[in-house]
C-alpha cells in the first residue's frame, strides 16, 4: 500500500464518537480499517452494494491503508446527524482526515426515542452499533428458529443499558418460515421447540400464543410485531391473533436501494403496482386495509441489519415518552400509538376534531429536500402538498370531513437518488363510518389462494393431520373476513 488515511471523527462537542464510515476509492472500490466492526451479510443481496457492505464502524478514529489516488470519506451517526463527506488525495505516507459531525435535529430533546425492532447483528457488537447510529432501543433477535445464540445456556439479562440514552434488548425471537415472520420480543422464557423442521407446521400462531402466555396481567411485554404485511399468513394472524404492531417500514427499504420483491410472500399485481414505488404502495396499502377493517395497529419499523444490507436503525420507529427512556415505557408508548416510522424525515402529526371537521397539523423536518406531504384517510390520499426546491422544513394545517372516515394519518417523502425515503405517522382514529367490505373481500380472495395451494406439495406436511390442522386455521380466518363482508 502506498498511503494511509488517518481518520478522526468527533461529535458537535469535539469528543471522539462512534461512527459508521465509508471509504470509497477509484472506481467506487471500498476500503475498510483493520479490526473495525463490519456487517458480514452473506453475498451481494439487492440494494446497498457495494457502498453499505463496504462500510465499517469505529470509535472516533482509525487508519485505513490505501493505494495512491482520490478518496471520498463519508461519516454518519444516524439520521439525526448530518452526513459528512470529505474528498482527499492520497500519495505516499499518511493523510489526516478530520470530520466533525453535527446534529440537525435532537429528537430525544423533544421527547421522541428511536428503536429498530429487527436486528440480526452479533450481541458483542450491539452496544457499539447502537451508539454509532445513535439508536435508542436496539431489539436484537437472538433466537431465530434453529439459530439460538443461547443454546445450552441460560437466557441472559433482558436489557443491556449501554448509556442513559441507549439500550439493547436480548430476549427476542423470530419465527420465520413459510407463512411469514413473527417477531416475539422481550420474552421472559425461551419458547419451546422454536427450532422446528417444518416450513408450515406447526403454524406460527402456536409460538405467538406461547409468547403471549408469558404476559402478566396489565403488562405490555412480551410484544408481538408483524414483521411485514406481504407474508401469506398475515391475514390469518390478523384474524386470529392480531399483532401489537405492524411492520410498515421493513428490511426491503435499504440505504441505497429498494428490494422490491415479495420474496416467498404473496406477489403483488405488477401492473397495478409497478417498480419500486409500486412496491411501497402495495406494502402500505395492505396496512391501510387492516386499519379500514377496524384493527388498531401502531406502525413499526426494522432493518434486519445483518441479513439485509442496511445499517442498524436505518428503518426506525420513534415513540414519544413522557419521561426517561426505559424498555417498558418505550413499548407502552408504542401501544398507545405515540409513534411514527421513518427512514429519513421526521414527521410530527396532530389532529383535533372540531364538530364535523378534523383539523390536522403536519410538520416535517428533513436533512434532504422534501418532495411531497400527503394526508391519508381510509387508505386514500385526500390531500397532497408538493414541495418544490430545496425546502427541508414544512408545516401545514389540513381540514377534512370526519363523517365518512374511521382513521386518518400523514406520510411524507423526500427526494433521494438511490432509494425511497419516507415517514409515516400512526393513525388517528375517527368516529365516522367507513364501508370496508371491499377490504374484507380482498382478504377472502387472498385466503382462497392460500387454501387452494396448501397441501399441493406432498412435502409441505409430514402427515394429513398436520395439513388439516393448518387448513382449519385458514378457514377460520376466512370466516372472520366473511363476517366483515356481511
Amino acid at each position: 500500500m502506498a498511503g494511509e488515511l488517518d481518520i478522526r471523527v468527533t461529535d458537535e462537542k469535539g469528543k471522539p464518537v462512534w461512527t459508521r464510515l465509508e471509504v470509497r476509492g477509484p472506481g467506487d472500490k471500498m476500503f475498510q480499517a483493520r479490526g473495525a466492526i463490519v456487517d458480514k451479510t452473506a453475498g451481494k443481496r439487492p440494494g446497498g452494494v457495494p457502498w453499505y457492505l463496504g462500510s465499517f464502524v469505529v470509535s472516533g478514529e482509525c487508519k485505513v491503508e490505501v493505494p495512491s489516488g482520490r478518496y471520498a470519506v463519508i461519516a454518519e451517526h444516524g439520521p439525526e446527524y448530518l452526513r459528512a463527506e470529505v474528498n482527499v488525495d492520497v500519495s505516499e505516507g499518511p493523510k489526516l482526515v478530520s470530520i466533525r459531525l453535527k446534529p440537525w435535529i435532537r429528537m430525544r430533546e423533544r421527547g421522541w426515542w428511536s428503536g429498530d425492532m429487527h436486528v440480526h447483528r452479533p450481541p458483542e457488537d450491539a452496544a457499539a452499533l447502537a451508539q454509532a447510529e445513535d439508536l435508542n432501543v436496539t431489539v436484537l433477535t437472538t433466537m431465530w428458529n434453529k439459530r439460538d445464540l443461547w443454546a445450552g445456556k441460560p437466557l441472559p439479562d433482558s436489557v443491556i443499558q449501554v448509556s442513559p440514552n441507549h439500550l439493547v434488548t436480548l430476549r427476542n425471537a423470530e419465527d420465520e418460515r413459510g407463512g411469514g415472520a413473527w417477531m416475539l420480543n422481550s420474552l421472559s422464557e425461551r419458547l419451546a421447540n422454536l427450532a422446528v423442521d417444518g416450513r408450515w407446521y406447526p403454524p406460527g400462531i402456536a409460538f405467538v400464543r406461547e409468547a403471549r402466555a408469558q404476559k402478566k396481567a396489565g403488562g405490555v411485554l412480551p410484544w408481538f410485531d408483524c414483521e411485514k404485511p406481504i407474508w401469506w399468513e398475515v391475514p390469518v394472524m390478523m384474524a386470529l391473533e392480531p399483532p401489537d404492531s405492524f411492520g410498515v417500514l421493513h428490511n426491503h427499504f435499504n440505504q441505497y436501494g429498494i428490494h422490491d420483491s415479495e420474496a416467498w410472500g404473496r406477489p403483488r399485481d405488477q401492473n397495478k403496482y409497478p417498480d419500486k414505488a409500486g412496491f411501497v404502495e402495495y406494502v402500505v396499502g395492505l396496512y391501510y386495509r387492516y386499519l379500514n377493517l377496524g384493527f388498531r395497529l401502531p406502525p413499526s419499523a426494522g432493518s434486519a441489519s445483518g441479513v439485509l444490507p442496511g445499517p442498524v436503525g436505518y428503518s426506525r420507529v420513534y415513540a414519544r415518552l413522557p419521561g426517561a427512556l426505559s424498555r417498558e415505557a418505550w413499548y407502552q408508548a408504542l401501544r398507545d400509538g405515540q409513534v411514527f416510522v421513518t427512514n429519513g424525515p421526521m414527521l410530527f402529526f396532530t389532529a383535533k376534531q372540531q364538530g364535523s371537521k378534523l383539523k390536522a397539523t403536519v410538520e416535517i423536518e428533513a436533512r434532504e429536500p422534501i418532495d411531497r406531504v400527503e394526508l391519508i384517510a381510509n387508505g386514500k390520499v385526500v390531500q397532497v402538498e408538493r414541495v418544490a426546491g430545496e425546502i427541508r422544513k414544512f408545516r401545514r394545517e389540513f381540514v377534512i370531513d370526519v363523517a365518512n372516515h374511521s382513521w386518518v394519518a400523514a406520510r411524507c417523502f423526500v427526494r433521494n437518488q438511490w432509494t425511497i425515503r419516507m415517514a409515516h405517522s400512526a393513525p388517528v382514529y375517527l368516529p365516522g363510518n367507513y364501508d370496508a367490505r371491499a377490504d374484507a373481500q380482498y382478504f377472502i380472495g387472498w385466503l382462497d389462494e392460500l387454501i387452494a395451494q396448501t397441501g399441493k406439495d406432498p412435502k409441505q406436511f409430514a402427515t394429513d393431520s398436520e395439513r388439516d390442522e393448518v387448513l382449519a386455521l385458514y378457514r377460520k380466518a376466512r370466516d372472520f373476513y366473511q363476517q366483515k363482508v356481511k
